[in-house]
This record gives structure tokens, sequence and C-alpha cells, in this order.
């Protein structure tokens, strides 16, 4: 039983880094892969003061949500792992801090979909355009 709750802990922090991952690969400018959405957006799409100033406050709004709820996963994995260390099984309140992880995780992701199209709804078409083909690179849509 220990060692059935010891994986589902660890594929849960696994999935829940891989939402991390998604957040920070559109966001995060790498120098050495393809630009970020966000680098795409400031440095290949031409804003005009207007578009750069919305855009500007769209991330200043996400950012605190973005971040609340990476604090939300990060209280939620600490309790996790002393309730599983206390516990020495996969307790119903172990149980359930994975699900308050899986829990924000999601709301994360939503936010990061909602914010995406955020701003591409302050893109003029042939802005959209790019982006869409950017965007659909990100997620391997398309193929």
């Amino acid at each position: 039983m220990l060692r059935a709750g010891l994986v589902a802990v660890v594929l849960g922090f696994i999935g829940g880094l891989a939402g991390i991952w998604m957040g920070t690969t559109l966001f995060a400018a790498d120098q050495d892969e393809t630009p970020s959405l966000h680098a795409i957006v400031h440095h290949e799409l031409h804003l005009s003061a207007e578009q750069d100033a919305l855009i500007e406050e769209l991330e200043a709004a996400f950012a605190i949500r973005r971040n609340a709820l990476e604090a939300e996963m990060a209280d939620a994995r600490q309790a996790m792992g002393e309730a599983l260390l206390e516990d020495q099984e996969l307790s119903n309140e172990v149980s359930a801090h994975a699900q308050a992880i899986h829990s924000a995780m999601g709301e994360l992701q939503v936010e990061t979909l909602s914010h995406i199209l955020a701003m591409r709804a302050v893109l003029t078409d042939d802005q959209r355009a790019s982006f869409d083909a950017r965007l659909a690179d990100a997620f391997d849509a398309g193929r």
C-alpha cells in the first residue's frame, strides 16, 4: 500500500512539473531555443503603443494569478509531503493534498490559456496570424 501511495505521489509531482513547464515554456525566452510566445509578442509582432500597454496590463494581472496558484501548489506539495511522512500511507489527508495540487495546476493551465486568448484579442489580423502559427508550434498542433 505504501509503495502504491509513493508511486501516486511521484506521478502527481511529475504532473505538477509538467504543468509548470507548460507555463514557463510559453512565456520564458531561452536564447538557444525557439523564441517564447512572450518574446514573439514583444519582439516580432511590432505592437503599437496601445497594444503594448494593453498586453502589459494583461501580463501584470496574469503574473499575480500565476504566482498565487504556484504558491498554492507549493503549499499543498509541502503539506502532502508532511502528511505522507507522518502517515506512511496514501491516507485521506495525503490524497486531499495531492488533489489540491492537481486542482491548482488545472486552474493554472486554464488561466494560462485564458491569458493567451486575451493577448490574442489585442492583436491585428496580421499579427494574429503570426501569433497563431507560433501557438500551433508551441502546442504541436496541426501535425
